[in-house]
């Protein structure tokens, strides 16, 4: 008996034929490490004001990832962390920060951001996500829930993932744990290279991974960052289709040849106003490929057709009528794009109240209440503190309520977004202290407040 015992429990802890050890990673995250950065942000929330009391704004905080594209300091991750930020803070992995601007950003879920590092950078070098196979062992690194530079692995779950987020969704699923924070860091191959960019993940209860993350494929990314980097916009090919996908049975209904009912493909349903198939393509043709490519479904023709370059024709293969024909299509500039790339500039995003960062002060122009309630004569300009964190430097250097901030730098200020230009300006030249010139009860002073 104790020999059946011992042999069944043998076999219940042998490692089975041919299983490897855990991978050893540690080479390769120290490697990639460098290249992976973490970022923070401020959003601005407007705060209505009490009854006799100025609105105030409240300073919200985000977080994410972001990865290195080159030496001089052009950062990629998703447009989802950046969205609406009034402060952008990169953080390498040596724990140097730097303010980042904001160059760019596309509906399909990527933004480009601008710092000014004192030394290269390392960039990532990417990978060819088409080669990407279900199974493969990944790493993310990343700033899940503020830890940065947290390295974790898995593997490749599965690929061309409709998330719904836009009509071109063909994501990565991994189970390498993905957490908020994570959004826009790098997802590695085991050779180093970027395969995809973290940006979504499933998950239940507080939020945390399940093992259902999602990444937007490296091919991808380069093809939207390319357009960011020369356009400022995606710039996707149009010619003003919707489609469906093609049916067995729509097939069918449709008159499609019996011997091509089981192809692949979408049916059109309809044609945008000024739509460059208007008069080419009509409700019921069925498309079979766009260019040099093949169609599935919806989701293929749009990314078919959206990177097909603007002013060219492209030709497209259809059945009609039980004919098949190919047809030549001009590819014209996405109206939807064209109005997203009309956005506002970041400096722009500002509210008329705003908060400068980490200053511990509420300001807001100077009303007719203001003027009153703090006895500030009409021949007085600038901006007006409306609140003090005491336990903030400003209310250390004696800034109170009331008081008015008429320069900073030695530079007049009529506006917070001027005061904010003049803040951020002295944190880009890496200025330590920054100098204020205030007006309050007793007379002008000059006053000086660390810039970060």
């Amino acid at each position: 008996m104790r020999k059946l015992i011992a042999a069944a429990l043998a076999l219940l802890f042998a490692t089975p034929a041919g299983a490897r050890d855990p991978v050893d990673l540690t080479e390769l995250a120290a490697r990639l490490l460098p290249s992976v950065v973490s970022i923070s942000t401020v959003r601005l929330v407007d705060t209505p004001g009490q009854k006799g009391q100025a609105a105030t704004v409240a300073r919200k905080r985000g977080m994410g990832s972001g990865f290195v594209l080159t030496e001089d300091g052009l950062i990629a991750t998703n447009r989802h962390v950046i969205d609406g930020a009034h402060e952008i803070t990169v953080t390498l992995t040596n724990g140097t920060t730097l303010s980042a601007t904001l160059l760019s950003k596309a509906a399909i879920d990527i933004a480009l951001l601008q710092v000014q590092p004192d030394l290269p950078l390392t960039p990532i070098t990417w990978g060819d996500s088409s080669a990407v196979k279900q199974g493969m062992p990944v790493v993310a690194i990343g700033n899940p829930l503020g830890y940065s530079s947290s390295v974790t692995s898995g593997i490749i779950s599965a690929l061309e993932r409709d998330i719904r987020t836009s009509p071109y969704d063909d994501y990565i699923q991994t189970d390498a744990p993905i957490n908020q924070g994570n959004s826009g860091g790098p997802l590695f191959n085991l050779k180093g290279e970027v395969i995809g960019v973290n940006t979504a993940l499933q998950s239940q209860g507080d939020g945390g991974s399940i093992g259902i993350g999602f990444s937007i494929p490296s091919n991808d990314a380069q093809f939207v960052i390319a357009r960011l980097q020369q356009f400022g916009r995606i710039k996707p090919g149009w010619v003003g289709v919707r489609v469906q996908k093609l049916t067995p049975m729509i097939a069918d209904a449709a008159g499609l040849p019996r011997k091509e009912r089981n192809s692949e493909g979408a049916i059109v349903t309809g044609l945008d106003i000024g739509a460059p198939a208007i008069g080419i393509l009509r409700p019921g043709d069925i498309v079979v490929g766009v260019g040099e490519s093949t169609l599935k479904d919806a989701r293929t023709f749009n990314r078919a057709v959206a990177v097909l370059d603007v002013g060219s024709t492209a030709p497209f293969d259809i059945w009609r009528a039980g004919k098949r024909m190919t047809v030549e299509i001009p590819v014209g500039d996405s109206p939807d794009d064209i109005k997203a790339g009309q956005g506002k500039a970041m400096a722009d995003m500002a509210n008329d109240f705003t908060d400068p960062p980490d200053l511990g002060l509420g300001l807001g122009p100077i009303t007719a209440d203001i003027r009153t309630r703090y006895e500030i004569s009409t021949d007085v300009t600038g901006i007006a503190v409306v609140t003090v964190d005491p336990h903030s430097r400003s209310s250390e250097a004696g800034i109170e309520p009331g008081d008015v901030i008429q320069r900073v730098q030695m530079e007049a200020v009529g506006s917070v977004r001027e005061f904010w230009a003049q803040v951020d300006g002295a944190r880009r030249n890496r200025l330590t202290r920054i100098l204020l010139l205030v007006r309050g009860p007793s007379g002008e002073r000059w006053v000086t407040l660390p810039s970060a």
